[in-house]
């Protein structure tokens, strides 16, 4: 399974903030949706970063920064510094860039253009079902109800 096919069973689409927007804002963001990570744009629609909830806590509380007055753009990672997936990556590869990179959260790419977000929650969804369809064909098989 490719990168491309799980954004396609999860459903395409970021979520976005604009780089001006408080850190208040953006963890009001995060805490309505109950995710951890938003696509950072300029006032042009371009791709300027990425904000975790782990830029909050490092850049922002941990450094005694009033939430209300820092901006996104502050606190985020920039794009040059993002860790980036592309649509043809395969699951293996992008579980290995995960954890050698510590990161829950990887935007996938075509070309320049962003696709989507995959979080470990995703690839963990992903492979449990994937499992489940082996236990069952495999229990079907065992038990004599195997249609092939």
């Amino acid at each position: 399974m490719k990168a491309k096919d799980i954004i396609a069973i999860k459903g395409g689409g970021t979520l976005n903030i604009k780089e001006e927007a408080s850190v208040q804002e953006a963890v009001n963001e995060l805490a309505t949706r109950k995710i951890g990570f938003l696509i950072v744009q300029n006032s042009s629609g371009d791709v300027t970063g990425v904000m975790s909830e782990r830029d909050v806590i490092n850049k922002c509380v941990h450094e005694k920064k009033d939430p209300g007055k820092t901006t996104v753009k502050e606190i985020m990672t920039p794009r040059d510094k993002i860790i980036l997936g592309f649509e043809e990556d395969d699951i293996q590869s992008i579980m290995n860039t995960m954890t050698e990179k510590k990161i829950r959260h990887l935007p996938i790419f075509r070309e320049d253009q962003l696709t989507g977000i995959i979080s470990i929650g995703d690839i963990v969804k992903v492979l449990l079902e994937s499992k489940d369809k082996e236990i069952q064909a495999l229990s079907a098989y065992v038990s004599g109800n195997y249609p092939g």
